[in-house]
């Protein structure tokens, strides 16, 4: 494998409209997905909405009422092309 198409999963494309909520800024976008895999997603954006790299967003797929809304960070920029964002998870054993 070469330095940048190191994935721990992989990538599935699938075109799906997505629920792009910014708390830092309050905005909510909605936006294209390019592809997915089990650890995140890639938004396009062609500049309009890019959020910072290490940005805490919420994703939620508009294809089906009530989707769960997913917490992610935004750990990669391409610049007017678009972003890829990591699903955060839990810790293991943190059971309310």
């Amino acid at each position: 494998m070469n330095g940048m198409n190191q994935r721990r999963h992989p990538r599935l494309k699938h075109r799906a409209k997505i629920r792009l909520i910014v708390p830092a800024l309050s905005q909510m976008y909605v936006v294209d997905m390019k592809d997915f895999s089990e650890s995140g997603l890639y938004l396009l954006s062609p500049g309009e909405v890019m959020p910072p790299l290490g940005a805490t967003v919420q994703v939620q797929t508009t294809e089906f009422e009530d989707a769960p809304i997913q917490t992610a960070r935004v750990v990669r920029i391409e610049e007017e092309v678009g972003f890829a964002v990591e699903f955060i998870t839990e810790p293991s054993g943190s059971y309310v």
